[in-house]
This record gives structure tokens, sequence and C-alpha cells, in this order.
């Protein structure tokens, strides 16, 4: 059934994420399950071909990237690469080095994903899938902006994301209404909703989230905005 108005009533969430905001979204709110494509991944192996590198055991994990990227046609054709590393946040995506060398359609990107549960911030295994997906989206996004940048472009990029917090925060925030332009916004909204239930995750981590990201509530009226 769909609702005329949008509200958002946030009841007594448990830690899990099956407890989300009721939304009153008049949008599809299809969430995805990972049962419903376990079968799928050597189809999508074979259909993304070798410039996706994804070679990693947790079937989740590659599902979730595939899943994200259908949402993505722009970067079809481009090189990229999913890989666990011990980093200080969630996920990251940055060009790979060599992008000085090369032109901007020729480069390779990297979407890198903290494999140490212990570090600050949402450790992915857990995400539900759903979540997942609309994490690696956010990261998409990036690189989706990335991509359209020479080189020039992208040195000036790195070094206002590194030094301006209101630049950070600008770029950060693009990210996100990228990803719910691109049909994954109740995704999003999914990871969203349980960082901020996470009592696990640290004060200063949280308060940065809220500083540089959406808000649950900007994602729900920008889902809606963007309804076809």
């Amino acid at each position: 059934m769909r609702f005329a108005l949008i509200f958002i009533f946030i009841s007594a969430l448990s830690w899990s994420q099956d407890c989300n905001y009721h939304l009153g979204i008049e949008c599809d709110t299809t969430k995805f399950v990972f049962e419903d494509y376990k079968d799928s991944l050597s189809f999508y192996e074979s259909y993304f071909g070798k410039k996706k590198d994804v070679s990693m055991k947790d079937e989740k994990l590659k599902l979730a990237f595939f899943v994200a990227l259908r949402h993505y046609p722009e970067l079809i054709e481009s090189s990229l690469k999913l890989r666990l590393k011990n980093i200080s946040a969630t996920m990251q995506a940055q060009p790979k080095w060599t992008f000085i060398l090369r032109r901007k359609e020729n480069r390779a990107y990297q979407i890198l994903v903290n494999k140490d549960n212990t570090i600050n911030g949402i450790y992915y295994k857990d995400l539900s899938f759903n979540s997942l997906v609309g994490w690696i989206g956010h990261e998409l996004a990036h690189i989706l902006d990335y991509s359209k940048k020479d080189n020039f472009e992208m040195i000036s990029f790195i070094a206002d994301y590194i030094t301006s917090q209101d630049r950070m925060r600008k770029i950060e925030r693009k990210a996100d209404k990228e990803t719910i332009r691109h049909g994954l916004g109740i995704q999003l909204l999914d990871g969203v909703t349980f960082f901020h239930k996470n009592k696990r995750i640290s004060r200063e981590y949280r308060e940065k989230k809220k500083k540089y990201y959406l808000s649950p509530e900007e994602i729900v009226a920008e889902i809606q905005q963007n309804c076809n």
C-alpha cells in the first residue's frame, strides 16, 4: 500500500537491522536479500568481465559489490577492484596511484573494505546484505565522481578532501545523494540506521559521521525527491 504523506516514526529499535525506520515513502522500497542472489555469482562475474577484480572468498561481499554495480551503468567498462585491508574507515574508494600516468578513461580504481573488526566503525560482516549494497553504492558514487575528473582536478580534489573539513562534508553528502539517485536510497538508509544504533561504535566516530554525511531524515527526503 502506498502512503500519500511522508512521515518518519522512530520506534524502539533493537540492534537488529530488521527493526528499521518506519517510512512512508512513495517509492519502490525493495530490499536485497543474500539468499535471492547467492546462486548468481558466476553470472555476475561473467557479465561484468575481467575488469572487475573481486578475488576473495567472501561471497556475500562479492555479490553486494555486483548488485550495487548494476546500478552504476556508467562504470560498466571501468577497471574496479574490491579489496580487504586494515583501514580506519569501514570502506574507502580511491584511484590507484597510477592515475597520474594515465588518461582518466584508462584509470583503475579500488574499493577498500576494512577487515579488522577491532577498529572503530562498522565491521562489514555485521552489515545486512541490503546495507552492504548501500555502503558499496556510496563508494561507487565516489568512483563515478573521480571518473569525470582529469588528473589535475583529481590532485586538487585529493588535496581539498584532506585539508578542508567543509570540502569533505560536501563531497560525502554529494556521494550520498548520488547513491540515492542511482536507486540505492533504501539500502543506504538501512546502513545508516544500523550505524546510528550500533552500540559498539565510538562516540567520536559516530559524531564524525553525523557531521559529514546525510542524516536518516535527509536520506528519506532525498528518496522522496528522486521518486520516478
